[in-house]
């Protein structure tokens, strides 16, 4: 590896920075024995995945990898990327500003090793360096536990001014997996059930034949997968947020890196030939996380996509031995019913000591701070959810 990217500290430190994907490869062996060594450890970090988001980027984003050794031994890692980012300055679902700034985004589960309290004090003092040196605008975690020792730290050691405030904590969800059809009375009851089989068997009459569900994992099934889940993501409001499925270059070597990992799942409800729901996400180790699903809203009235929910349990409790179903980023009323464990997380930012990065950190937490105090005021007299359906309804009826 180059030699700039090499520092040593007098206390026995080293620190590795990984700049470009040929210096990423070098550090394949380390990185591939610390994410084996983890507890948890999550698709994100997995580095066939970190490549696999690389590669289709090459000409706006870079790898920036920081591997920590102490007496010659590697202890951990924080596996990021540089990019363009723009701060999304929102109230509910209306953005208010965009600005745009230099970052050095931590992957979800990016922080993996033995990170005690001096490992991150030498990386926090690595990024304050960066920042420092102009190198980025701003530092992101990406949904980053509450109870990880570096959410405490940040506070202690980063400067009031120069990292965020008023982020809203969301649950992350996951359920444990039942080992056999009968083990759903755990997750949803009796009565649910009869309910789904009902909305099934009136989907069944309405739609142009039996439901039927697919579960794509070959090389040649990919292509046939992202058109069906595009075609299905348009008519969702996340679609009309630009935040639904995209059958670009980076989704597909996404799928296809999956794929050829062997982690691939990707499935499609259909009510004869009719697709009207899909879901894929990745078998990892014992398991699966959820990426990206939806469902066609013309069919919303016979709940497609808990139709699909259940059927995909039981397809990974069967096939795949799964034990647990990681619902993925983000909190929602479907996960928190079907859930059975959750944890607080929060992104975290850290700003440059500079004038532009400081005045946007301001903004954007004044904004956030406000839009939290209204969020408050609405759960008290329990209208955020009727506001939500309503403004995703709004979203979907403009598109059509």
């Amino acid at each position: 590896m180059d030699k700039n990217h090499k520092t040593m500290l007098p206390d026995g430190w080293e620190i590795v920075v990984a700049k470009n994907l040929a210096e990423v490869e070098s550090l394949r062996p380390m990185w591939e024995k610390l994410q084996k060594e983890e507890i948890y450890p999550v698709p994100n970090a997995d580095i066939d995945r970190f490549i696999s988001v690389i590669e289709p980027l090459q000409d706006t984003v870079r790898p920036h990898i920081i591997l920590l050794r102490y007496n010659g031994s590697s202890e951990a890692m924080a596996i990021g990327r540089v990019e363009k980012i723009k701060l999304n300055c929102r109230i509910g679902y209306k953005t208010l500003f965009r600005p745009a700034l230099k970052g050095l985004s931590i992957v979800y589960g990016g922080l993996i090793g033995k990170f005690t309290d001096n490992a991150l004090c030498v990386l926090l003092q690595e990024l304050r360096l960066a920042l420092a040196r102009n190198e980025v605008d701003v530092v992101t975690f990406n949904h980053l536990r509450t109870d990880a020792p570096i959410h405490q730290i940040i506070k202690t050691k980063f400067n009031f001014l120069c990292r965020s405030h008023f982020q809203n904590f969301q649950n992350h969800w996951q359920t444990l997996i039942p080992s056999s059809s009968e083990g759903l009375d755990r997750i949803i009851s009796k009565k649910q059930q009869r309910d789904i089989q009902r909305c099934v068997r009136n989907l069944e009459k309405t739609g142009s034949g039996p439901v039927r569900f697919v579960c794509y994992q070959k090389k040649e099934e990919i292509q046939e997968f992202m058109d069906i889940a595009s075609s299905i993501s348009d008519s969702t409001y996340q679609g009309r947020m630009g935040l639904g499925f995209v059958a670009d270059s980076l989704t597909r070597s996404l799928l296809s890196q999956s794929q050829e990992s062997g982690w691939l799942r990707a499935y499609v409800l259909y009510a004869g030939s009719e697709p009207v729901a899909f879901e894929y996400g990745c078998v990892y180790s014992d398991k699966y996380f959820a990426e990206q699903a939806g469902y066609d809203l013309r069919w919303n009235a016979y709940g497609p996509g808990t139709i699909l929910q259940l059927k995909i349990f039981e397809h990974l409790s069967l096939n795949d031995k799964v034990v647990i179903y990681d619902f993925g980023l983000g909190d929602a009323i479907y996960k928190q019913r079907l859930g059975s464990v959750s944890w607080p997380e929060v992104p975290l930012y850290l700003f440059a000591p500079r004038l532009y990065p400081v005045f946007i950190n301001l903004l954007d937490s004044s904004i956030r701070g406000m839009s939290i105090g209204i969020s408050r005021i609405l759960q008290s007299f329990r209208l955020t959810e009727k506001i939500k359906r309503w403004w995703r309804r709004g979203l979907t009826e403009k598109q059509h």
